[in-house]
């Protein structure tokens, strides 16, 4: 109890205020503005303070990497995520929250139903497109679906769409039905109805959770907003955190006029976290130049903060010297401040011809990289937990045994256990289990596919990946790895330091897309591809050029030091024609705020 009051404690005004709030609350958290910290001790305070046992509370977050990091804040204050507290994903929420307890008594048939992986959803989907024309088959066809499917899961105009759109949908939904099936938007839409015509589970879940914590509200769409407008019916209170000017995943149907919704509800209070503390003065004031003029956000850097950061300008005429320009200026540039590879984070759009040309010279200079979107192998949350196995065991001889953190490890386990058939392991056997696979793995060069064979005996991966309700792609990314490893397969000749090495961070700067570096703070970023018709990006109209001004507003403000902007005013088209146009107007807006200070 001591560490919270000290957190709370830490805490400046307007945090403390949304901490306190004793009924429904809209937060504004701009970059930097300490969200966590608020959610988590809101979270602490309610199961200490406000809500007697066994009722808790649910905390929804956007990925299971921000579930994580949610976690390990909640332990650090003595608070342990039990029974009282649900914590994961909008997926995981619905499906085990509301879908496995309630289902069998509102249609027995769901209670059978199996989540199907990305993957094998866009063959349905595909197939579905096929049969209805051949030529209605767009590069955007789950975008387009998806956001179909989000209008009329909450009842909105879908006149937009064409008659094609609606029987793709169709076929698309009727074959996951024939085969028990059901995708991840289908998750939240059953949970979605569930709610909707039955008002005796609202009332359950409000008994259980009293308390519903939402994260990035902006970017979870607009089903969760009919699932949250639903709970506060039931009596639940809503504690909503978001930023508008983050909202960039449209492409699932995202929007920011949902959270923006909730500020203009008379059962909500609204409070606005304007302190900045991963940001000086001098980046913050830049980064708002993308936004609308006409609405200033206010933000201010941390009052203990002397330095105003820095934006460096490197110009490369066409898109196809960017990638020299990073390697040969802008990396040297930002080592000669003291900054580590590690520090630095370098964003692309999407994989093209810039992308291709960056990692050649990258690797040609020997400048060493964690790449976070490779395609080698799927990146799930069991790869991550056999790199950090794996990882564990090769620097055990380097390190003492008492120091060796095993509870990321073991939570991993443990859920794993709980999704595939209820049970859990005692802390003590699930501790030993994994010390003894860890100390299984000693020599760097042993084949990946022998240590894979020991691991599953120690562990039992295989049985653990035998879970109908797959939300992670955990069992498809195991059988892809535990058969790619083996002879003449595309893992084949990798070794036990080559399968770690590519999941550790330490020593490499990171290269990921806009988009992926959401949530993420560098000590320096480097944003390329800053030619108009690229970044922002062609053919655009009002609200197109709006989502790429926050996607640059969002990529930018990750930097706690340093921005460089890598611009010019020429780019190769697909064809492979040059095209000559003119420098991003993100470029330009920045520069004239600079010069405004």
């Amino acid at each position: 109890m001591e560490s919270l009051y000290k957190e709370f404690a830490r805490l400046n005004t307007k945090q403390k205020v949304a901490v306190e709030e004793a009924g429904n609350t809209v937060v504004f958290a701009g970059p930097g503005s300490g969200k966590t910290a608020t959610l988590v001790l809101k979270a602490a305070y309610l199961l200490a303070q406000i809500i007697p046992p066994p009722r808790g509370l649910a905390c929804i977050t956007y990925n299971n990497e921000a579930a994580s990091e949610f976690r390990n804040r909640l332990e650090g204050l003595g608070v342990r995520a039990s029974g009282r507290v649900f914590l994961g994903t909008l997926h995981s929420f619905c499906l085990n929250c509301i879908i496995r307890p309630f289902s069998p008594l509102v249609d027995p048939g769901m209670s059978d139903i199996e989540v199907i992986t990305d993957p094998r959803a866009s063959e349905f989907l595909k197939s579905a497109a096929n049969k209805v024309g051949p030529d209605l088959h767009p590069f955007d066809l789950k975008e387009m679906i998806t956001k179909l499917r989000s209008r009329m899961a909450c009842q909105e105009d879908y006149s937009g769409f064409a008659d094609s759109d609606l029987k793709i949908l169709q076929l698309y939904q009727q074959a996951l039905k024939s085969e028990s099936l059901v995708d991840f938007e289908g998750i939240v839409e059953q949970a979605l109805e569930i709610i909707r015509e039955n008002a005796w589970v609202r009332d359950f879940l409000a008994a259980r959770f009293p308390w519903v914590l939402v994260d990035e509200y902006q970017d979870l769409g607009g089903p969760l907003h009919k699932i949250i407008e639903e709970l506060v019916a039931g009596g639940i209170r809503i504690f909503a955190v978001g930023d508008p000017d983050q909202c960039i995943y449209d492409f699932t149907g995202a929007e920011p006029s949902y959270f923006l919704e909730l500020t203009t509800r008379k059962d909500f209070e609204t409070v606005r976290l304007n302190l900045n503390y991963r940001s000086g003065k001098k980046l913050i004031a830049a980064s708002q130049a993308a936004l609308a003029e006409s609405d200033p956000r206010d933000y201010k850097p941390d009052p203990a903060r002397t330095d105003e950061g820095e934006i460096l300008f490197f110009k490369g005429a066409s898109t196809d010297e960017h990638p020299n320009v990073i390697v040969n200026q802008v990396i040297p540039e930002l080592i000669a401040r003291s900054l580590r590879y590690e520090d630095i984070a370098v964003f692309y759009k999407r994989k093209n011809r810039f992308f291709s040309e960056l990692i050649q010279a990258f690797d040609k200079a020997k400048i060493p990289y964690f790449l976070e979107k490779n395609d080698k192998y799927p990146k799930t949350r069991v790869t991550r937990w056999l790199q950090q196995i794996i990882q564990a065991g090769l620097e055990l001889e380097h390190e003492a045994v008492s120091t060796l953190d095993l509870d990321e490890l073991e939570r991993t386990y443990d859920a794993m256990l709980i999704e595939v058939d209820g049970s859990v392991a005692s802390p003590l056997e699930s501790r030993v289990a994994l010390f003894k696979a860890i100390t299984s793995v000693q020599d760097p060069q042993e084949p990946l596919a022998d240590i894979f064979k020991r691991l599953d005996t120690l562990l039992d991966i295989s049985r653990l990946m035998h879970n109908p309700q797959d939300l992670y792609g955990d069992r498809d990314t195991w059988a892809f790895l535990s058969t790619s490893a083996q002879s003449g397969k595309p893992l084949d000749g990798y070794t036990a330091e080559d399968f770690s090495t590519e999941g550790k961070k330490q020593g490499k700067l990171t290269l990921t897309t806009n988009h992926s570096s959401k949530g993420r703070q560098f000590g320096a970023v480097v944003i390329p591809e800053l030619v108009n018709e690229v970044f922002p990006e062609r053919p655009w109209d009002p609200k197109k050029l709006r989502w790429e001004r926050r996607l640059f507003y969002v990529a930018f403000t990750r930097a706690k030091s340093v921005v460089a902007l890598v611009f010019g005013n020429v780019y190769r088209k697909k064809n492979g024609d040059l095209r000559q146009t003119d420098i991003s107007p993100f470029v330009r807006e920045v520069h004239k705020r600079l010069k405004e200070q």
